[in-house]
């Protein structure tokens, strides 16, 4: 479904800000723009991750975010953030529009946001959908878009190698953080390289100096890297920040959405299809033809 059918269905206009990555939309005369670049309107920023710059709208006093998806970019950038910050789970109004927050498990103050009178639910990246609203348009993600990528989180395994002084490779951002505390929670030593420290910290997650070590994956010679993907080299523990194929099935059916949005990650075939078979359409974010400034 194109921007044009979207707008003519469901009264929202989805449309790309000329050079600028993921979405923006505009409902009531007001637009909302997704992990996007600073413009007029509200920038939405679903969480702490560079690739949904955050950290571009640092100084936007138009951005909403969570405290802590706020409190780790201050922390990562050395910056003050300027936006407006709100507690996941608040509700508010937006020049008019009612939104709603709901967390999605990806990481500390990852954050959905529904617009209530347009029945949009953006979610950004998502592991746990168990509290998101229903809706009829869903701008999500599908980073395990393929029915290849059925997997679950290997958390004996983790615990079993982190009993030895090794290394694990985990993302700074997010990941590394809830490594630490499934270590802490199950009394494991454990110690971190000093950029995990600090966001540790920030979090109030206790990090230790010795034990199992987290680093980050560009610094892993040796030791195991915690990720569903699989391309890397290292031997692998399946530890992921995102729902599998099987979860982003069920998150559609759990939010019945008639329409969904694939903004970040791309969708295979097979999903596609499914997803069809379900009597849901979908689009990508190449399907967006409408471009604004």
């Amino acid at each position: 479904m194109r921007a044009l059918e979207i707008a003519e269905k469901y009264n929202v206009l989805v449309y790309r800000k000329n050079r600028s990555p993921h979405l923006s939309l505009r409902f009531n005369g007001v637009d909302f723009h997704i992990d996007t670049t600073p413009s007029k309107g509200f920038n939405l920023i679903t969480h702490a991750h560079s690739d949904h710059y955050g950290q571009r709208n640092l100084e936007n006093q138009s951005a909403i975010a969570s405290f802590e998806t706020a409190k780790i970019l201050e922390v990562v950038t050395g910056k003050r953030f300027y936006g407006r910050k709100i507690e996941v789970g608040d509700k508010f109004k937006l020049n008019g529009v009612k939104i709603e927050t709901y967390p999605t498990g990806h990481m500390h103050g990852s954050t959905a946001f529904y617009l209530k009178d347009a029945e949009v639910l953006i979610t950004g990246d998502v592991k746990d959908w168990r509290n998101l609203p229903e809706c009829r348009i869903l701008i999500t993600e599908a980073t395990y878009g393929s029915p290849s990528y059925v997997f679950e989180d290997e958390i004996d395994k983790l615990l079993r190698v982190a009993r030895e002084k090794v290394f694990l490779g985990a993302y700074p951002i997010g990941k590394a953080q809830r490594v630490a505390e499934i270590l802490y929670k199950e009394g494991y030593d454990f110690t971190a390289e000093e950029k995990i420290r600090k966001i540790c910290e920030a979090l109030e997650i206790d990090v230790g100096d010795h034990g199992a070590c987290i680093i980050s994956p560009k610094n892993l010679k040796e030791g195991y890297i915690l990720t569903a993907q699989r391309f890397y080299r290292h031997p692998r523990i399946v530890i992921s920040d995102h729902v599998d194929y099987r979860g982003l099935i069920s998150m559609i059916e759990h939010c019945n959405a008639e329409h969904v949005i694939f903004y970040h990650g791309r969708p295979s075939r097979s999903l596609i299809k499914d997803l069809a078979c379900r009597k849901v359409s979908c689009s990508t974010i190449e399907d967006v033809d409408i471009f604004l400034e």
